[in-house]
C-alpha cells in the first residue's frame, strides 16, 4: 500500500511540474534599432546630398526581434520636426512613412529610445550667380 501511495505522489508530482503556462514557445518583441530619412525610392541621404523639392522623402525605422514564437504587435512613436507620429509593426520588417521636409534643419526621433537623425534644407531659389 506504502508503495502504491508513493508511485501515486511521483505520477502527481511529474504531472503537475510539467503543466506550466511557460512550456510554450514565447513571444517575440520587436524593438526599433535606428531611424534615419530616406528618399521615397529608399536611397539613404548623406550629410552632403542636396535636398530636391521636387523629390518625395521617407522617415525609415529599422527594428530588430528579440524572443522566439509569434511576433507581438508593437507601437513604434516618433517625431518629425517636433510632430509625434506612429508606426506599427505587425512583423519584423522595416517600415517607412513619406514626410515633408521643411527648410532648415529636418529632425526625426525615435521617442522611446532618443534614436535621431537630421538633415538640413536649404532653398536656393533666391540666389545668383555673381561674376
Amino acid at each position: 500500500m506504502r508503495i502504491k501511495a508513493c508511485i501515486l505522489v511521483i505520477i502527481l508530482a511529474v504531472i503537475f511540474s510539467n503543466c506550466s503556462k511557460d512550456d510554450g514557445p514565447g513571444s517575440t518583441i520587436l524593438k526599433p534599432t535606428s531611424i534615419s530619412i530616406i528618399k521615397e525610392d529608399g536611397t539613404f541621404i548623406s550629410v552632403f546630398d542636396c535636398i530636391n523639392p521636387s523629390e518625395k522623402y521617407a522617415v525609415l525605422i529599422k527594428v530588430e526581434g528579440e524572443g522566439a514564437g509569434p511576433v507581438e504587435k508593437s507601437v513604434v512613436a516618433y517625431t518629425v520636426n517636433g510632430e509625434l507620429y506612429t508606426m506599427t509593426f505587425n512583423r519584423l520588417e522595416d517600415q517607412q512613412n513619406q514626410i515633408n521636409l521643411i527648410e532648415g534643419e529636418n529632425v526625426v526621433q525615435i521617442v522611446e529610445t532618443g534614436f535621431v537623425a537630421k538633415v538640413s534644407y536649404v532653398a536656393q531659389d533666391d540666389f545668383e550667380l555673381v561674376e
